[in-house]
């Protein structure tokens, strides 16, 4: 286990230095008001997946194990199909998108729901190297594309980010697809058993989800609306680079959440989420202190002078930031032990708070209350997912803290 949570931390490594340098370049070549463009089109296709894996999400990973691939793929792919026209055609309709990209935000939606079907089925399988490789493959072919695009092709505008897009997705998903047939067999393709299955686990992971998804990004539609396109360019890049300090979280979440799927053990569940629970924390400290520790004047230096105010805002996100890395080790133990409602709950409580901080805070003080609204949010949730898990899982709260048999533990497996 600590042998896949190593080799995920790597390959999140490299794909966030990768992420790193995507954003690097775009910023340098399309600016700030280029950046707010992407964001609006990232976000929308956001939301797009949101809905779409409500039934080909990361319920799949929980429910692989337990019925026929077949009996869960063709839902997933027809769902996806249904979500990504209806929802480009909404996000244009109402101007949540630039008009000009609706046509592609449908296509990108569609091939990203596709590919991300084939990962949920690969994690479900616990073949985290094939997740790894292809998510590592994807960023990889979006740098080269943007590159060429941008650099030797001279064609420096966002729509070279959307091909970019294209070409990355279109590549992975046919990877995907041709390891995911060998989890296949023939038979019976509709199961109206397990289609309901789907839609009620699927519902309630998405719900949390979706409701996530508008407490981390509401915040870009507010800034719109109250400043410009180049004040959301900046504040987006300042979100990306503090989310980079998930890069732990997150690969000690993909391996709990395989993990405990496949497992009945409640024991080993509240465990490993306590153990889990106490290297994040430790870990996501020590990552914020190095970034913080950046002066402002390395922000410039790496984008441009558009850049210069990033420091406020990674300061102000910086304790969300860690409430988000504890989240997900709660999220994960939720969802995997068959009760991701809680998951929901606590995604409504933050979301409840970036709505009413967010339209007072953010017109008042701009980027830092943008990042202030942000940290409230996410610690009022992982505050109840807090209560809840030491309730239900009947650990205590000395089970969180860090102790020296961690570091020698570590130490041990990291020797072997």
């Amino acid at each position: 286990m600590i042998r896949k949570i190593i080799t995920t931390a790597a390959s999140r490594l490299l794909i966030a230095l990768v992420n790193l340098a995507i954003v690097w370049l775009a910023a340098r070549v399309l600016g700030a008001e280029g950046m707010g463009t992407i964001s609006l089109i990232i976000l929308g296709i956001s939301i797009n997946q949101m809905v779409s894996a409500l039934v080909g999400g990361s319920a799949l990973v929980y429910l692989i194990p337990r019925y026929p691939a077949l009996q869960l793929l063709v839902p997933s792919w027809i769902w996806s199909v249904v979500v990504s026209a209806s929802g480009s055609f909404i996000l244009g309709l109402t101007g949540l998108v630039p008009l000009e990209f609706v046509f592609d935000l449908f296509w990108i939606s569609l091939l990203q729901s596709l590919y991300n079907i084939n990962q949920n089925v690969l994690l479900g399988r616990e073949k985290i190297t094939a997740f790894n490789v292809l998510a590592f493959l994807q960023v990889a072919v979006v740098l080269i594309t943007l590159a060429l695009l941008l650099l030797v092709a001279d064609q420096a505008s966002v729509h070279s980010y959307v091909i970019a897009l294209y070409v990355s997705y279109a590549s992975v998903l046919m990877g995907g697809s041709l390891l995911v047939a060998r989890f296949v067999s023939r038979g019976k393709w509709w199961n109206p058993v397990v289609f309901r299955e789907t839609f009620r686990f699927g519902g309630y992971l998405q719900a949390a989800s979706f409701l996530q998804l508008f407490n981390y990004r509401l915040s870009y539609y507010i800034i719109e609306k109250y400043f410009d396109r180049a004040t959301l360019g900046v504040f987006s890049i300042g979100v990306q680079i503090s989310e980079s300090v998930w890069i732990i979280s997150k690969s000690i979440a993909m391996v709990q959440y395989a993990r405990i799927s496949n497992s009945s053990d409640s024991l080993y569940a509240r465990d490993i989420t306590s153990l889990f629970i106490r290297i994040t924390g430790l870990l996501t400290v020590a990552m914020l202190t190095v970034l913080l520790l950046l002066p402002p004047e390395f922000f410039v230096f790496v984008f441009r002078n558009d850049f210069s105010n990033l420091h406020p805002v990674i300061l102000s996100l910086s304790p969300g930031i860690f409430a988000v890395a504890i989240s997900l080790m709660l999220s994960h133990y939720f969802s995997g032990s068959g009760m991701p409602w809680h998951n929901t709950i606590s995604s409504g409580a933050g979301l409840i708070f970036t709505v009413i901080l967010g339209f007072t805070l953010i017109p008042r003080y701009g980027l830092t209350g943008a990042g202030m609204v942000a940290s409230v949010a996410y610690t009022a949730g992982m505050i109840y997912q807090l209560l809840v898990y030491l309730r239900i899982s009947g650990a205590r709260w000395r089970d969180l803290g860090i102790r020296m048999s961690d570091f020698r533990a570590l130490k041990t497996h990291f020797q072997q």
